[in-house]
């Protein structure tokens, strides 16, 4: 492949000043080609043709007809399009020798391994080598450092040959890039350059100026730029795909709020389980109160029988003892002592078993469970000063109708969260409120325990929740602009300390 690569190559200096000659005969069609309607008539035919006729005798006027110039130039210029496929793939094999092994990009400064004759471009190579993690040739593994590689000095004429191609293979001098096959015409092998709106099809000069027998295909038919109509597709096309990423935005917006339901699901269901863990718990405290309880009970009865029972055992115990130890006219004499002393062993009653007898039965005592869920708030930073939004309606496990009420206070920088009972008998309620933050430790979460009955009153929530600041500064607030509040309320017992503060408000309003 590199035999037929340096013959291709020769080929080049041979070929570039004929395709300069050939490009000053073609200047003047080229002129013309260039206007927005092109009529299809003979006169245009035979303005290009003349323009090339004249071309050509101010070529031959400068070099003589026997010259090796004017022979080149017209071999070159009659097989420049049978040849430009084959120089279009000398110059792809050009392009891919000549490229850094590490970027895979065109060479710049380029510099050869000593051992591998491997080309990277200096900074790739150098980076290679000062990163640290390796101290040897990407390729060959030798080791290598940065004043060992070999600069290639003869790049430049490599690069001047590549121009050279580029130019011979595009039809114009100082282009940097390969005319891909189907940016040619497939009737011509030319550039494609206009665009026929008439016919809608993309055309070369030749096809427009109607020339080598191809008049009348393209007659009296508008024409465009190439480049105008391509940046109008363009443009038209960057538009629908504007709207399909709009589209896909929109499912992802989408897929993000079904994603963070998700989450809040399961910190739903973290709370829950927090929840059975704590019934769990004062279920086995209630089970172990319950036993202790009773068996205080029969305890105390346990202990009054050992002790009449060790009392009983000293007197048999002494009895026996005067009875054996004792002569037989003793004993006669002793009779009726002894039996007194039976006697009023057996006086006090043995009390009935089930006067004394607790129940073998214990309960299982679960606590009001919480109605858990979260109330989120949208569209947060559009609130106005006492902005008051409120959440769907819910039930407790009594069957009471229940729900959230947050209140903005900008005037006073504070975020409120009130508890309003909806349907139901009035009853003492604990409620605690979470305001979720993305890092748990932030979460901040205040309890209450509160009797609620229909009519408004002052206690019923956390006027002072949170400040506005909090939330903004501390990033309460989400992406898609809402706060989430964890709710956990259940029926509950009043305390003593309530029923306190309850005697203290009543005495204090009258």
């Amino acid at each position: 492949m590199h035999r037929s690569l340096v013959q291709d190559l020769s080929l080049v200096g041979m070929a570039s000043s004929s395709n300069r000659s050939d490009s000053r005969r073609h200047a003047s069609s080229t002129a013309s080609a260039h206007s927005s309607t092109i009529p299809g008539s003979s006169s245009a035919s035979t303005s290009s043709s003349g323009a090339a006729t004249t071309s050509y005798h101010r070529l031959m006027s400068l070099s003589p007809p026997d010259s090796p110039n004017a022979t080149l130039s017209l071999s070159a210029s009659s097989s420049s399009a049978r040849d430009a496929p084959s120089h279009r793939h000398v110059l792809s094999h050009i392009y891919d020798i000549f490229k850094c092994t590490i970027c895979f990009g065109r060479l710049e400064d380029p510099h050869l391994c000593p051992q591998c004759s491997k080309l990277y471009c200096y900074d790739c190579i150098g980076e290679w080598l000062d990163s640290g993690s390796s101290q040897s040739c990407p390729n060959c593994k030798i080791f290598l450092q940065l004043d060992q590689l070999v600069k290639v000095r003869w790049f430049d004429d490599i690069q001047q040959l590549q121009r050279s191609l580029v130019a011979l293979t595009c039809g114009k001098p100082g282009e940097e890039s390969i005319v891909a096959a189907a940016d040619l015409c497939p009737k011509h092998r030319k550039r494609v350059n206009f665009y026929c709106s008439t016919c809608e099809q993309c055309v070369c000069e030749e096809c427009a100026t109607g020339g080598d027998g191809d008049a009348g295909q393209h007659r009296d038919h508008t024409f465009k730029a190439l480049q105008v109509t391509y940046e109008q597709h363009v443009a038209l096309l960057d538009g629908e795909l504007e709207k399909v990423e709009h589209y896909r935005d929109k499912m992802s917006l989408l897929l993000d709020k079904i994603d963070r339901n998700v989450e809040l699901i399961r910190l739903v269901k973290t709370a829950k389980h927090k929840e059975l863990e704590a019934i769990m718990v004062a279920a086995l405290n209630s089970l172990d109160r319950q036993e202790e309880q009773k068996l205080t009970k029969l305890r105390v009865h346990q202990f009054k029988l050992m002790t009449e029972i060790e009392k009983v055992n000293g007197k048999l115990q002494a009895m026996r003892y005067d009875m054996e130890f004792h002569s037989k006219p003793q004993l006669i004499q002793m009779k009726p002592k002894i039996v007194a002393a039976c006697n009023a062993i057996r006086l006090p009653p043995i009390r009935d078993f089930q006067q004394i007898c607790v129940p073998a039965s214990l309960k299982i005592e679960i606590p009001h469970l919480f109605e858990t869920g979260v109330f989120v708030v949208q569209n947060f930073s559009t609130f106005g000063d006492n902005k008051v939004v409120y959440s769907n309606e819910f039930s407790d496990c009594m069957g009471r109708t229940w729900r959230i009420m947050a209140w903005c206070v900008i005037s006073e920088d504070h975020f409120g969260i009130y508890l309003e009972l909806v349907h139901g008998s009035p009853c003492w309620m604990e409620c605690t409120f979470q305001l979720i933050h993305l890092e748990p430790e932030k979460t901040i979460s205040k309890t209450i325990r509160q009797y609620f009955d229909r009519t408004p009153q002052k206690g019923w929530g956390l006027r002072d929740f949170v400040t506005l600041q909090t939330i903004l500064e501390e990033n309460y607030l989400r992406l898609n602009d809402s706060i989430e509040l964890l709710y956990n309320i259940r029926p509950c017992s009043p305390t003593e300390t309530d029923h306190a503060l309850d005697a203290d408000e009543s005495s204090s309003e009258h």
